[in-house]
């Protein structure tokens, strides 16, 4: 596969193809902590996650040919999917034994986690995932207290108590956020790019 296919193309529709094995594994590699931390989210038992992430990997596999991008974003679709999953995992589990307390308050809320707070737990996640990501890239380019800053910013602290933090003058908290945010920047949106159709 050329490297101009690689490129023009997203993940997402590299990935439609069954016979691309590369974009699949790809694929795999980018979304199978997404998929664990949303069933994080809706606590599933841990020892239960891997399983489970690796059942909505298959259903997506056969299912990825019939998304269709103008009935919903990916992100959306994909969170549909992982729910139904959810539901399919705690009915086998009903099935096979009587829940316990803890999991039937489970069930009951995810019963009633509607679409839309489903759609917004994905895209906060979603946001979270990528964020995460662009981040790990950014300290294979800088180095020192470049990224701690951008991410301490990102959490929510002010100048000051960053540059008490890391032992730094605000002045110098200042020219290093300039300096890696719009990189930041341009990581995620490459990201996004490279993955959302």
């Amino acid at each position: 596969m050329s490297d101009e296919w690689k490129t023009r193309q997203s993940l997402l529709i590299r990935a439609k193809d069954p016979t691309d094995e590369e974009a699949w594994a790809e694929f795999v590699k980018f979304y199978e902590n997404f998929i664990y931390h949303i069933l994080h989210q809706l606590n599933i038992n841990p020892s239960d996650c891997s399983d489970l992430v690796q059942d909505i990997l298959v259903k997506l596999w056969k299912s990825l040919k019939t998304y269709d991008t103008s009935q919903a974003k990916f992100r959306n679709w994909l969170g549909r999917v992982v729910r139904n999953a959810a539901f399919d995992h705690f009915d086998a589990v009903k099935s096979r034994r009587t829940l316990l307390e803890k999991e039937r308050d489970i069930v009951e809320a995810l019963h009633a986690t509607s679409s839309s707070d489903m759609e917004k737990l994905v895209e906060e996640e979603w946001m979270l995932y990528l964020t995460n990501q662009a981040l790990d890239r950014l300290r294979e380019i800088f180095s020192g207290e470049a990224v701690n800053v951008l991410s301490l910013t990102l959490d929510g602290l002010s100048v000051e108590k960053i540059a008490k933090q890391l032992n730094l003058s605000p002045a110098s908290v200042y020219t290093l956020r300039s300096r890696v945010k719009s990189r930041f920047i341009k990581e995620v949106r490459a990201l996004m790019h490279k993955v959302e159709a």
